[in-house]
């Protein structure tokens, strides 16, 4: 037990000290576990380590994908689902079939259905070496294609993977290998997206972040187990799962959960990504040792090793590129019924707030409907205007192109293959070379490829889309009703002369307590406001704050009659804490409606929900008084 604790202290050691070294070296920090775990390998006397494929594909690979799935924002998933699926799905299906076909012309005696089983072992790009491509500051739109990619590639192989070895003992047609692949799916999402509902539902309930965090964490095991068992794939069911909850979860998690499942996650995600990359360089020698058994020499396998590698860039080629020349079409096609689009939706709002009648292709349809109908059709435009923002190219394609790397599914995938497979060893032997070449080979020289072909890089919050939501959010705090405890309060600063006076002076006069009690927990002073990037930004960031809604704030007399004693100020600090928290609710509401219909980007959003939590998390952990 005492070698056991050692060892993986050891490796956390290691772990920390590659992301450090990463940031010296400029490599890639995969790449740096990769080969220090072939080092250690090598080590004279050195144990083998042959890890069990189960390990990777049901304990590693589901939180894995799930931690994907839950930080890809969903709409740009959804906006990028074609050419995720054309990669995913028939990217895949055409590489293990070409190069099962090439395998076998230069090994014959395997026989053709190991080799489709190979080329499906190599055909899945690795949803883990895209964190290599993170970092290298690409466009988001290129990152969410490569994310998804290897988010779904996995259950595509795997389904292949499982017909080709049925095939080796069993006529299997090519029929069934689809109806299977079409019934994982299915079944996986439909058991990803209950698990993922009820699992955030019952989360919603707890309001405590460390069971929360807990529940979070066993989320993507409850949605592997049960679509497994009913034939489905797994992995796909921990992806169905993880998008629900990064749809759902902002909407009813508190900040506190959020923030704290986040923080912890992160942490785990660098721990289990960091062990794909080193169990992968251990088990060099168990691989080796068992390649020494087989009867086809060690330059056939270092040969088949690279022309597996390179039909995958080949065919990685020929597939992306018509891609991209099809969807930049698609999009210059879409984009010319752009004007078209904003006539039909003034034409919806402006029939909504005058309550006429509204007829949508001779029929008549109720305000519901209408909200709805507009709703899709803002969603349309910012779908085009995110293509038009973010295009594909052939920049993006070419960087698109290599960075298709293989990685720890390829080699857990070549250990599931039955142990009575011909040639088993030699397979599994081809299929490390393959994704130790590949990690090695591309993930080094993709900052290179990066540099010399100039994609569209990521280019932080745009100002001009802040300021937009700087001012969504100042109309959602029209929404909120002043309650009649803030007006009484109100109501002694002289600042109403009764309880009927104009509703936009009252939440004026409101907002400037709620602002009070900021100011008094942030010691900002009131009169002078604070810098943008301290003061609430859901309140409103131009600073200094007298004027919010279009009024002036009351001054220091009438903050002096409604703080004119302890007890008023204590029921002056919880009532604007109290509206304040309330703004924060309704602030959100209407930042994730927009984020639905795609009209800000995911860093822009990300961004004003973080200030909201922070704020909410203050308000939350002090009642602190407004003197």
């Amino acid at each position: 037990m005492t070698v056991v604790l050692i060892i993986v202290i050891a490796a956390l050691i290691v772990v920390a000290a590659a992301e450090l070294l990463a940031d010296l070296t400029g490599i890639a920090a995969p790449i740096l576990l990769l080969l220090l775990g072939a080092g250690v390998a090598l080590i004279p006397g050195m144990p083998e380590v042959e890890v069990e494929p189960e390990l990777v594909l049901m304990i590693i690979l589901p939180p894995l994908l799930y931690s994907s799935a839950v930080n890809m924002p969903v709409a740009d998933f959804r906006r990028n689902l074609a050419p995720i699926s054309v990669l995913a799905v028939a990217l895949v299906a055409v590489s293990a079939a070409v190069i099962g076909f090439i395998v076998n012309q230069m090994v014959p005696g395997i026989g053709i259905a190991a080799c489709v089983a190979l080329g499906a072992i190599v055909s899945p790009t690795d949803a883990v070496a895209t964190s290599i491509v993170k970092k290298a500051g690409v466009s988001r739109r290129l990152v969410t294609v490569l994310d998804g990619e290897g988010l779904i590639n996995d259950a595509s192989a795997l389904v292949i993977l499982s017909s080709a070895v049925g095939a080796m003992f069993a006529e299997i047609s090519a029929g069934e290998v689809i109806l299977d692949f079409v019934l994982a799916v299915v079944v996986a999402v439909v058991v990803g997206w209950l698990v993922g509902h009820a699992m955030i539902w019952i989360r919603a309930r707890i309001h405590e972040a460390t069971p929360d965090t807990v529940l979070s964490m066993a989320t993507p095991f409850l949605a592997f187990l049960p679509a497994e068992h009913l034939h489905g794939s797994g992995l796909v069911a921990a992806v169905a799962a993880g998008l629900v909850a990064s749809h759902q979860g902002p909407r009813v998690l508190t900040p506190t959960q959020r923030m704290s499942s986040r923080t912890t996650w992160r942490s785990l995600m660098l721990i289990l990504e960091s062990a794909v990359f080193l169990l992968m360089g251990l088990e060099l020698t168990a691989v080796v040792e068992d390649m020494e058994a087989e009867s086809f020499g060690w330059k056939l396998a270092v040969a088949v090793a690279a022309v597996a590698l390179v039909m995958t860039m080949v065919l990685r080629t020929v597939v992306v590129t018509p891609l991209l020349m099809w969807v930049t079409r698609r999009s210059k096609r879409r984009s010319k019924h752009r004007s078209y689009l904003e006539k039909a939706s003034q034409k919806v709002a402006d029939a909504l707030e005058s309550d006429e009648e509204i007829t949508i292709r001779g029929n008549t349809i109720d305000a519901d409907h209408a909200a709805r109908f507009r709703h899709r059709i803002v969603r349309t435009i910012s779908d085009l205007d995110y293509y038009i923002k973010h295009p594909l190219g052939p920049r993006e394609g070419s960087v698109m192109i290599w960075a298709g790397m293989r990685g720890a599914i390829t080699l857990a995938a070549a250990q599931t293959l039955p142990l009575d497979t011909p040639h088993r060893s030699f397979l599994v032997f081809v299929a490390f070379l393959v994704a130790a070449a590949s990690l090695l080979i591309q993930g080094s020289t993709l900052g290179l490829v990066v540099k010399v072909a100039k994609p569209a890089t990521s280019e932080g919050v745009d100002p001009d889309e802040q300021a937009r939501i700087r001012t969504l959010m100042h109309q959602a705090v029209r929404t909120v009703p002043v309650p009649p405890a803030m007006r009484k309060l109100l109501a002694r600063a002289g600042h109403q002369e009764d309880e009927d006076a104009e509703e936009n002076r009252a939440q004026a006069a409101a907002v400037a307590l709620a602002w009070r009690q900021f100011a008094a927990m942030r010691n900002v002073s009131v009169e002078s406001g604070a810098p943008a990037q301290s003061g609430p930004e859901h309140l409103g960031e131009t600073v200094p704050m007298p004027r919010i809604v279009g009024r002036q704030l009351p001054g220091e007399d009438a903050r002096a009659k409604v703080l004119s004693s302890p007890e008023h100020r204590r029921r002056a600090a919880e009532i604007s804490r109290q509206y304040a928290l309330r703004l924060i609710v309704a602030q959100r509401k209407v930042l994730l409606d927009a984020n639905d219909a795609g009209r800000f980007s995911p860093e822009a959003v990300s961004s004003a929900l973080d200030t909201l939590d922070a704020d909410q998390l203050s308000l939350e952990a002090r009642g602190t008084s407004l003197d």
